[in-house]
């Protein structure tokens, strides 16, 4: 039996714990191009490796993977349960290495790179919509402390001229910068968008998930990046759970408690689901909008959408599994949808040429070497 190594990754280094014929020994490296080169060449066939999923673990899977026998991207939220609360580099890596030694490391999906690559694109525009808001407020502040009442909506196409020039000099340049600034944000979120597109247009997967009603390219693309080959799932009641929609339990004695939803899984995937749900709500009068109309008598308006949001996800999962559309499907609509996409996704934004001509040229550096090797491995 070879190696069992457990990585403890960091920004600047890594800690690692090796464990070998009943000896273990730590050691630390550089979380370098040139480090990591100088570690993956002392592995061998037999080795096993385990990290924790952070934001780079999926690329580090790829990339220690051809050199061992296997690696294991540990659940981070398991591993913070464990021990006694003391969450060292020495005592994360030596845990990391024990539990996959002993079989009990609880490990995460690693997805292909396609879905890893749509994850990062849904994870950064989620950045640019929150920036977005963060610009869209202080325009509203500005106005509501002048005494000014304004309703909601798109700053962009609410304001005139005259409301901006009419502003003291101070608030007029507050307001003017967080309009530059939040069109150069809504410029982006089109280029992303569009990429988005032209990376779903061709899954099978996405086609079918705009069958269901309420449910567009956005809320398509984060089930499809957060499910991924939904055949790993056996049970609903498991989807329900990775997406953090189940209901928290609590059980002490006689006691047993229903919470709020535990939140374990991506916030992106429920923020979809829950957008989704809103619409149904405002629109539907299939299957769906009954549902909620029922669940919104029994349970009031928020947790009835909640429970929209959890059968939309089973719904998906069903689908995806299946290979078939959605049972009701409004043929006409599911078509327009897909047409939207399909422009979309032939959109032309600013060439990229553009961006890379402000910076400097100064030959290859070590990072063109990192993705050229990984190009050639991919």
């Amino acid at each position: 039996m070879g190696r069992v190594f457990g990585l403890d990754v960091h920004n600047r280094y890594v800690h690692a714990y090796a464990w070998h014929a009943g000896q273990g020994r730590h050691f630390r490296f550089a979380n370098t191009p040139e480090d990591w080169h100088a570690f993956l060449s002392t592995l061998t066939a037999e080795d096993e490796a385990a990290l924790e999923a952070t934001g780079s673990a999926f690329a580090l899977d790829d990339r220690i993977a051809p050199h061992v026998r296997r690696v294991v991207v540990a659940n981070p939220l398991e591993m913070r349960r464990l021990g006694s609360g003391r969450h060292t580099d020495r005592v994360d890596a030596e845990r990391l290495a024990v539990m996959l030694l002993l079989g009990t490391l609880k490990e995460v999906w690693v997805p292909p790179a396609p879905i890893a690559e749509l994850r990062r694109l849904l994870r950064y525009r989620e950045r640019i919509q929150s920036a977005i808001t963060r610009l869209v407020n202080p325009i509203g502040a500005t106005f509501r402390g002048l005494g000014v009442a304004t309703a909601g909506g798109d700053p962009l196409q609410r304001l005139s001229r005259e409301d901006v020039e009419a502003l003291p000099a101070g608030d007029r340049v507050i307001v003017l910068s967080a309009l530059r600034r939040l069109e150069a944000e809504r410029r982006e979120l089109e280029i992303l968008d569009a990429e988005i597109a032209r990376q779903t247009q061709g899954v099978p997967a996405v086609r079918l998930l705009l069958s269901i009603p309420g449910v567009g390219r956005m809320v398509a693309a984060p089930i499809d990046a957060a499910l991924g080959d939904a055949r790993r799932f056996r049970r609903p009641q498991q989807v329900v759970r990775y997406a953090g929609l189940d209901p928290a339990v609590i059980q002490l004695g006689d006691q047993n408690y229903r919470g709020h939803i535990s939140k374990n899984g991506s916030r992106l995937l429920r923020r979809a689901l829950i957008e989704a749900a809103h619409s149904i709500a405002r629109h539907d009068h299939g299957p769906l909008g009954a549902f909620y109309r029922r669940k919104v008598d029994q349970l009031g308006y928020h947790k009835a959408i909640v429970a929209l949001a959890r059968k939309l996800l089973i719904i998906a999962w069903r689908i995806l599994v299946t290979g078939e559309p959605y049972r009701s499907v409004c043929a006409s609509l599911w078509e327009r949808k897909w047409r939207q996409l399909t422009r979309l996704a032939a959109a032309r934004h600013q060439d990229a040429d553009t961006v890379l001509a402000h910076l400097p040229t100064r030959g290859p550096s070590s990072v063109t070497s990192v993705l050229t090797r990984q190009a050639a491995a991919g």
